[in-house]
């Protein structure tokens, strides 16, 4: 669907001498902001002034990392909800060798009046036509 380069640096690397674990949420969050900003949005506004909040994420560990590596994070799905969004990833090693995989779940959120709402349909259709054309 979408991918954006990851180089891991050396403030990516933790004690074990590889990509700390924590890295692949900012790899992801690195993925997600260029998605968003290729379809003229950001984690700010959707839409409509509605932002994007995260509410839950998971990720698995398949193989290391280290410095200098060229990773490429893969938008490779997204599930829509009504007031919610799904984000599958997956992370590649310059090898060509899936080394992470995981997804986030995130909410549409109205920071003035800081309710959950619904997202803004300009969005949905962006983010549906983007997943149909991945399809092809």
């Amino acid at each position: 669907m979408f991918v954006e380069e990851y180089k891991v640096t050396v403030g990516d690397i933790n004690y074990g001498g590889h990509m700390g674990n924590e890295r692949a949420l900012v790899a992801f969050h690195q993925g997600r902001i260029a998605w968003l900003n290729s379809m003229g949005y950001s984690e700010l506004n959707i839409g409509e002034g509605i932002g994007i909040i995260q509410r839950e994420s998971k990720v698995e560990y398949l193989k290391e990392a280290f410095m200098g590596d060229i990773l490429s994070v893969r938008i490779a799905d997204v599930i829509l909800k009504r007031s919610s969004f799904r984000i599958k990833y997956e992370i590649k090693n310059q090898r060509d060798e899936v080394i992470i995989i995981g997804d986030t779940l995130m909410i549409a959120f109205d920071s003035q009046r800081k309710k959950i709402v619904s997202l803004p349909k300009e969005f949905r259709e962006k983010v549906e036509r983007s997943i149909e054309n991945n399809m092809d």
